[in-house]
């Protein structure tokens, strides 16, 4: 892989995966399932969450120049690891509608209700599609204002909601228990499945890939840390209740924030703190789509998959939210249980065969 990015934009670029759905949508379905407690199921999620991606980041530090595609036909064989790499390619193209919805919906529900969501659709597509032939490396330097752009909100939603905020809508903690809160944090693994997986792929790119492991753990705590301040602060303004009454729950949370009686709500200045952090998002998710198929077919020309692929994408962006309430029920079942699935699954596998060739010595494979 010539493109080559650097550890500090690979860095940003995990909490961006992790951000920009989680805060909103994510919690949103959580909370439908298990009310006040959605922030400690979304932190057990993380939890768990956490262990799978530094064991992917730990693979692919043993096959530094093979993105998991390559090192899956390295140890499993090579139809099992294109079967593995056409799996990757139809995952990161639902979770780009998945994560292109978020800003979609953010623009309908928010700003221009009259306009088709199909041409919404569209434009953010072709967006997303001329970062692509860019190139990832060069909307991975967007990571930094992706990261910076999400710090401003979560500060500015914080002091500007803090006077409202009870504890008592947290309490009692863990009302539903334990197992609930375990069996429930499955939903948040739409979003930690997008960096496991973008991890595997971009990995290879990295100009150099010293400590990459502890890189890719402290990314993800801040990335957790980032994202769980949301619902906590969502349930403690708002409540479990009301939370559940709405798609894209963040929105009405920066809704109750005032600061000054000139700027009594700011959700235009949100979405535009935000629209890095979901950009990087959705490319990385468009471009390991791309290259994931480009591995399995051995297509040169990058234009030839990136095309119809945008075709592709645009009609699933659309038709998984043009009804909202579909799109909710999709990201309750049964892509989240996929997703959980896939994310445990793979590595554990690749894991299990890399230790059983003898694989896992201290010098990496070429």
């Amino acid at each position: 892989m010539k493109t080559k990015t650097s550890r500090l934009q690979y860095f940003f670029m995990i909490p961006n995966l992790l951000y920009g759905k989680a805060i909103g949508v994510t919690s949103g379905v959580i909370v439908r399932k298990i009310g006040a407690d959605v922030w400690t199921s979304m932190l057990f999620g993380f939890v768990a969450g956490t262990v799978v991606i530094t064991v992917m980041a730990y693979l692919g530090s043993k096959f530094p120049d093979k993105t998991i595609v390559q090192y899956s036909e390295v140890l499993l064989g090579k139809w099992t690891g294109r079967i593995i790499g056409l799996l990757l390619t139809i995952f990161f193209a639902v979770a780009f509608g998945t994560s292109a919805n978020t800003m979609t919906l953010h623009v309908k529900e928010y700003f221009l209700l009259e306009t088709p969501f199909f041409i919404i659709c569209l434009l953010y597509t072709l967006l997303c599609m001329y970062g692509v032939f860019l190139g990832i490396e060069v909307v991975l330097r967007f990571s930094l204002f992706g990261f910076l752009g999400a710090m401003l909100i979560n500060v500015t939603m914080v002091l500007g909601t803090v006077k409202d905020f009870r504890f008592i809508n947290l309490q009692p903690l863990l009302d539903k228990g334990i197992a609930a809160n375990l069996a429930n944090s499955i939903y948040i693994f739409s979003d930690i499945a997008m960096a496991i997986f973008a991890v595997a792929i971009i990995y290879p790119m990295l100009n150099k890939k010293e400590k990459t492991v502890s890189y890719t753990f402290w990314a993800m705590v801040l990335g957790c840390f980032m994202v769980v301040i949301w619902p906590f602060f969502e349930t403690g303004v708002m409540g479990a209740e009301i939370m559940k009454q709405y798609i894209v729950v963040c929105m009405q949370q920066v809704r109750c924030a005032q600061f000054t009686k000139y700027l009594p709500r700011y959700e235009l200045i949100m979405v535009t703190f935000f629209v890095f952090s979901m950009y990087v998002q959705s490319v990385a998710m468009f471009y390991s789509a791309k290259y994931s198929f480009k591995q399995i077919t051995g297509i040169k020309k990058d234009w030839y998959i990136i095309v119809p692929l945008t075709v592709i994408l645009v009609f699933i962006t659309y038709y998984m939210a043009n009804d909202h309430n579909n799109y909710v029920h999709f990201l309750s079942y049964p892509w989240s249980q996929f997703c959980f699935i896939l994310s445990i699954a793979l590595p554990l596998v690749l894991l299990i065969a890399a230790l059983a060739r003898g694989k896992l010595s201290t010098t990496p494979s070429s």
